[in-house]
C-alpha cells in the first residue's frame, strides 16, 4: 500500500484521500487528532469546541496563518469532520477503525477546485508523517524540505491524473 494520496472527482468536487495503518490504539490516535496539546505537536495550535457547529481554529505556525472553521461531526473515537477554515477550503474528515495492529486512519479532504490540490496533498502528507512521529513518542519539527519533496511529487501526480481536468484513476 502506498502512503501517497489518491484523488477522486465527483462532479465539481475533488476528494483527496489518505490511509494509514497505525500501530497504536484507537484511543491514542483519537487523542492525537482532537486534543489541542497533542495537535500542536504535529498540526497546529488548536482551539476546539467539539460539538456540531462548534469552532475549530488552527493556528499554523509554519505559515503564520489561521484557519477558522467549524465542527460538522464529532463522534469519539471514530469520526471527526470539520471545515478546513472557511467553507471555501473544503471539508476534512478523519475516520478511525480498530485493527489487529492498532487502527486504520482514513483522512479525506473534499475541495471545490483542483487549484492548489498538490499543496493540500503535500501538506497533509507531511503532517501525517509528523503525526506518526508524535504517536511513536518522538515528535519532529515541521520540515519545509519534506513538504517541497512531497509537493514536487504531487504536482506531477496531479498533472498526470488531472491533466485534462478529469481524474484518470
Amino acid at each position: 500500500m502506498s502512503d501517497d494520496a489518491s484523488i477522486e472527482q465527483y462532479g465539481d468536487l475533488y476528494v483527496i484521500r489518505f490511509e494509514r495503518h497505525l500501530h497504536h490504539p484507537i484511543e491514542r490516535v483519537w487523542a492525537a487528532l482532537t486534543d489541542p496539546e497533542k495537535l500542536q505537536q504535529w498540526l497546529a495550535a488548536t482551539e476546539l469546541d467539539p460539538v456540531p457547529d462548534g469552532r475549530y481554529v488552527l493556528h499554523f505556525q509554519n505559515i503564520e496563518h489561521t484557519h477558522v472553521g467549524r465542527v460538522i461531526r464529532y463522534e469519539p473515537p471514530y469520526l471527526f469532520e470539520h471545515t478546513f477554515g472557511d467553507d471555501a477550503n473544503g471539508v476534512v474528515r478523519w475516520e478511525l477503525s480498530p485493527s489487529e495492529e492498532g487502527c486504520l486512519l482514513r483522512l479525506s479532504h473534499t475541495i471545490y477546485s483542483s487549484t492548489g490540490m498538490a499543496n493540500f496533498m503535500a501538506g497533509w502528507h507531511a503532517h501525517l508523517e509528523l503525526l506518526q512521529h508524535v504517536l511513536s513518542g518522538s515528535p519532529q519539527p515541521w520540515s519545509w524540505d519534506s513538504w517541497h519533496r512531497h509537493n514536487d511529487r504531487y504536482e506531477a501526480i496531479v498533472e498526470r491524473e488531472m491533466g485534462d481536468g478529469e481524474p484518470n484513476g
